[in-house]
């Protein structure tokens, strides 16, 4: 689901400002960048590929600057987030991509399942491999 944002003249002189003040500062200007450019309609795969953070994170931001404001989208830590199970595998699973013989994400998923005895449905799966770079493991094969 997309969240449509329509700011404020007051919010988007603010957001800009945030944005000349917070060079230096990549999360800050990530998040500002990315409600800027919801509110000028751009499509989150666009905002993915321009800010390089994934489409959860787009949602993620646009949800709580929609319920707490820019405050509220500053202020915001991932720390209540709980780690997936597959993060201590990170780099394991990658290399286990780089084998010859898995050339797709259901090949993975059951070598994954086999090796590391965590079942995993495919649709979070898939996800969690395009959010790491996996995806882009296979298909470059």
């Amino acid at each position: 689901m997309s969240y449509k944002v329509i700011l404020t003249e007051t919010e988007e002189t603010e957001l800009r400002k945030i944005v000349r003040e917070n060079q230096n500062r990549k999360n800050v200007l990530k998040r500002a960048y990315c409600i800027l450019l919801k509110n000028e309609g751009q499509k989150n795969i666009n905002i993915t590929q321009l800010l390089g953070i994934h489409e959860d994170t787009i949602a993620d931001w646009t949800k709580i600057f929609l319920k707490k404001g820019i405050s509220g989208l500053l202020q915001f830590k991932y720390s209540e987030r709980r780690k997936s199970k597959l993060h201590p595998y990170k780099s394991r699973i990658k290399r286990m991509a780089s084998a010859k013989s898995i050339k797709t994400i259901e090949q993975l998923q059951k070598k994954v399942n086999r090796e590391l005895n965590i079942d995993i449905e495919y649709s979070w799966f898939y996800r969690y491999c395009r959010k790491y770079g996996v995806y882009t493991i296979l298909k470059d094969k």
